[in-house]
């Protein structure tokens, strides 16, 4: 009996030593290399509209089908993450924070070996990549462009496709070498670089608050009061900008209001603050952001400006007497 016990031994040493090594590796089932991904594009207004968005992490293993009669292993060293994406202007930068697949904080010179997880969820993501996410921690402030960062990881694992640890096809990385009987990794190795480049696009964009006009009721077009109001917008950062005024739907030398009932029209003009300066769309007429009645010159993406403006009706003698409605509809531009 003791005999026999201890050929059986050695015959099952001899089978998983003589078959340890006999995993038929597909190079193209799982592979870590440079991949991008961009963000956007989003309206600097509403940068936090992104949420935290789905990127790579690095490994892609396709294939669709992973044995679930072994042990996986992955692990990832995160070798050099960065905190900003940076404009193309080398100044303006964007914070960000990057999270890994079970959604912990990733930061340079960490590990984690994430082989719990179920495979076919780990890749069954876009592009059949190891999901990692990015969250860009701004609000307002953002220059409109380009922003860029790269952030590297090397990635270790051993992962069969089909049939068993000792005789299925899967994919290794450089060095990996389990234990004796798969349970467990003796060695990770030297692993398999890869580098992930981000992009995140920033829009131009405002906000603009303007009010209607109403000049009320007169009995003449002479006891019409001046109206007063002001037009408030808030740009994106560092971005000046010119406020235009449309004519109107019945300009003739003057804006016009016409009569809801008839072919009658009355006259008005729009001035910027209290002078006698017309707010038009062209040329000079237009309202510069360095100018405004209110923050004149600020561009930091919060702060709101201002366009104080002054609007009366011309009392010229035409139509005087023709009672009714009057209107007439104006479109406020913004250009960059």
């Amino acid at each position: 009996m003791n005999k026999l016990g201890i050929l059986i031994g050695f015959g099952i040493i001899g089978f998983a030593t003589s078959n340890a090594n006999a995993l038929i590796i597909d190079v193209n089932r799982c592979s870590a290399d440079t991949q991008s991904a961009r963000l956007g594009p989003v309206s600097s207004l509403n940068v936090n509209s992104l949420g935290i968005s789905s990127v790579s992490g690095g490994l892609k293993c396709g294939g669709g089908i992973f044995s679930l009669l072994v042990n996986q292993f992955i692990k990832y060293d995160a070798v050099n993450i960065p905190n900003f994406l940076t404009h193309t202007d080398g100044v303006n930068r964007a914070k960000i924070t990057i999270f890994d697949v079970d959604r912990n904080v990733v930061t340079s010179n960490i590990s984690r070996d994430i082989s719990r997880i179920d495979l076919l969820g780990l890749f069954s993501g876009p592009n059949e990549n190891v999901p990692f996410y990015v969250r860009v921690d701004e609000t307002t402030g953002l220059k409109p462009g380009t922003y860029r960062a790269s952030y590297t990881m090397r990635w270790y694992y051993h992962i069969v496709h089909t049939g068993v640890w000792t005789s299925g096809t899967g994919s290794k990385s450089n060095g990996i070498e389990l234990n004796f009987l798969g349970t467990g990794v003796n060695s990770w190795g030297t692993g398999v670089p890869s580098t992930i480049n981000i992009e995140l696009i920033v829009e131009k964009d405002c906000k603009i608050n303007a009010q209607n006009i109403n000049f009320g009721t007169a009995p003449l077009v002479s006891k019409f009061n001046p109206v007063t109001g002001t037009v408030q917008i808030t740009c994106s950062a560092q971005t000046p900008y010119t406020v235009g005024l449309s004519n109107g739907q019945n300009y003739s030398q003057n804006r016009r209001m016409k009569n809801l009932s008839s072919n009658h029209y009355l006259p008005y003009e729009i001035y910027k603050n209290t002078t006698t300066q017309r707010w038009g769309y062209l040329g000079a007429e237009r309202w510069s952001s360095a100018n405004a009645s209110q923050n004149p010159g600020v561009y930091d993406g919060s702060v709101t400006q201002g366009y104080a403006y002054t609007a009366k009706i011309i009392d010229d003698g035409s139509n005087a007497s023709v009672e009714g409605t009057y209107k007439d509809n104006l479109i406020l531009e913004v250009a960059f």
